[in-house]
């Protein structure tokens, strides 16, 4: 049997090129394929650094280890610490009323002007030694200009803490200390942010722990409140929007671990918007120019607390001062520019603002240390804060304390 050849029409058919839509479904998948492989050798490499990075990591001590509470969630545990990373290499000590300060000495209320600082891991504080802290520099910067040791600072930071922690370590530990001052480290990366109960979305640090809130009844009062994992709204205690869990998912990345804080991340944050929500929502409610409709009991409840803090202060009778501590869009330009500094919507003074309006209203003194990081900064050529931690440096510290001990609100 002979085979039959084909014709030319055939053999045209069989050598004619690839159709415009086949060709680019091909180029389609080769490229996705080439952006997976890019990705997954990126992913490998990064893990390689951040291994090779956490190598370098040391904790060794018994202090400051999170230890449940069942009352602030969670307190540093007592004793010495020694804390290394390839950023930093600090000490602290956490002492009977588990603060990173020096021993307490009840003996030091009748000798002292005592000053109270509430904060989180930006006062505590993450990347500097416990005499380094802006409490602790404030004390040396008030007893150099008194010419004697007539100040006693207590650092009542604690990292992730939140308002409603500043408010409950103030009740407990005021009568304990009877403070003259108290001095609120309001950090403007979080404490605006980390404030919903559970049935609101939940908070950011410490989720699943115990511990007492505040949140309006139904007249519109601040009401204090418990949670634990058998109350109601259990399942709300973590943020589970689809933004948050986008977040949650980026964690397990080793380059997103590694890059978060960098100009490129923030930028992808503050751009991207999954179902009208930010990656960043903490840098979009500081900076928005109107306030959000799903950020305005936020702002209602901040108003709140700090209300609630002033109160409790005056029952102590003491004077209650405001640092605000800025975010690093905030201080750095390119960051800015990168970020927010395009879009009309935001300004990058309008938390600060909005912040200063409420003291204002309420005969509270409020300090802005933006303006001292930026000169500070711009100065000295370089960054105030860790670049990979995000947490100030020592340098940091000290213009935080240097605000306040140069605008004479502490005598």
């Amino acid at each position: 049997m002979v085979k039959k050849l084909p014709t030319s029409p055939e053999i045209n058919r069989q050598c004619a090129p690839l159709s415009r839509r086949r060709r680019f479904v091909l180029a389609a998948v080769m490229s996705s394929v080439s952006f997976l492989i890019g990705v997954c050798i990126c992913e490998v490499l990064f893990r390689i650094l951040e291994h090779k990075e956490n190598s370098s990591v040391v904790y060794e001590g018994k202090g400051g280890i999170w230890i449940e509470d069942s009352r602030w969630g969670w307190k540093p545990s007592l004793g010495t610490f020694h804390s290394a990373t390839s950023e930093f290499d600090v000490t602290g000590n956490i002492n009977s009323l588990f603060m990173n300060d020096a021993p307490y000495s009840p003996e030091e209320r009748e000798s002292h002007t005592r000053i109270l600082v509430l904060g989180d891991s930006h006062t505590y504080a993450v990347g500097v030694s416990m005499e380094q802290t802006w409490a602790k520099r404030l004390e040396m910067k008030l007893n150099t200009t008194s010419g004697a040791t007539s100040f006693r600072v207590y650092n009542g930071g604690v990292t992730g803490f939140s308002m409603h922690q500043y408010l409950l370590r103030l009740k407990d530990q005021g009568p304990i200390i009877r403070p003259h001052y108290v001095v609120l480290g309001l950090s403007y990366a979080t404490d605006l942010y980390d404030l919903l109960p559970p049935d609101r979305g939940g908070w950011i640090y410490g989720g699943d722990r115990a511990r007492d809130y505040f949140d309006f009844d139904k007249g519109g009062t601040l009401t204090q409140r418990h949670w634990d994992s058998n109350s109601d709204g259990a399942l709300g205690s973590q943020p589970n929007t689809t933004a948050a869990r986008v977040r949650k998912t980026l964690e397990y990345s080793a380059v997103f671990r590694y890059l978060r804080r960098s100009k490129l991340a923030l930028s992808i944050g503050s751009k991207v918007k999954i179902n009208g929500q930010s990656l960043w929502p903490s840098m979009e409610i500081v900076f928005e120019r109107n306030v959000k409709k799903e950020h305005e009991y936020q702002w209602r409840l901040f108003e709140a607390l700090l209300i609630s803090l002033r109160t409790e202060c005056d029952r102590e009778g003491a004077k209650l001062i405001v640092l605000g501590i800025p975010y690093l869009p905030q201080i750095y330009d390119d960051l800015w520019d990168s970020t927010f500094g395009g879009n009309e919507q935001y300004s990058r003074t309008a938390g600060v603002e909005r912040v200063k309006n409420y003291c204002e209203q309420q005969g509270i003194t409020y300090l802005d240390s933006v303006n001292a990081f930026q000169t500070r900064s711009k100065t000295i050529g370089h960054w105030l804060h860790y670049s990979k931690d995000g947490h100030p440096t020592a340098e940091g510290h000290d213009v935080m304390a240097d605000v306040i001990a140069t605008a004479g609100v502490i005598r």
